[in-house]
């Protein structure tokens, strides 16, 4: 059985999967996340696939949306819609646990599950990115992460062909053991 909870390596933010896209019938992912104090999130992204709606259940979360930042607090929402620009972070002394709906789920949660597993292999640096580019491009593929700031035509197209070679190489074969019980 896959575990509920996995947990950041370097970061020790941790991630339960409270309802998965299976439980669902593919019609969204709920998960917990949990942020230690001073913990930052993602860089500034995009996604073209799913909303997120962040819910705020214990501590103060900062999460900017397209170019407005908002601080939220226990029982305050907030939707980072398709194709808006998003990141989150924990800028206070004190942890913080929220909960984020992502609908449809997309594949993030295998993602998720692939990155984590790399990271508690030893397959990524000392900041939790994948040694393996194709591993990276991966990731961020099935998660439908653009990263914002940079062309978004030009990551489709290289997130598309290199996945492609990857596939064809057989770089992904590897990855099923941490998305399969």
């Amino acid at each position: 059985m896959l575990a509920q909870t996995v947990t950041h390596r370097y970061t020790s933010e941790a991630i339960t999967f409270l309802e998965t896209a299976a439980d669902t019938n593919g019609q969204y992912l709920r998960i917990e996340v949990s942020l230690p104090p001073q913990g930052d999130g993602p860089p500034l992204h995009y996604h073209d696939e799913f909303v997120e709606v962040f819910t705020v259940k214990e501590g103060t979360l900062t999460v900017t949306v397209d170019t407005t930042v908002h601080t939220l607090v226990a029982g305050d929402t907030i939707t980072a819609p398709i194709g808006t620009a998003h990141t989150f972070t924990n800028s206070h002394d004190t942890p913080v646990t929220f909960e984020v709906r992502l609908t449809p789920p997309s594949q993030f949660e295998q993602s998720v599950r692939i990155h984590y597993g790399l990271m508690a292999d030893g397959l990524t640096d000392d900041k939790g990115v994948p040694k393996n580019l194709f591993h990276l491009l991966y990731i961020l593929k099935l998660q439908n992460t653009l990263i914002a700031g940079k062309s978004l035509k030009t990551q489709r197209v290289l997130f598309s062909v290199l996945t492609k070679i990857g596939k064809a190489f057989g770089m992904y074969k590897g990855l099923k053991k941490y998305t399969t019980p």
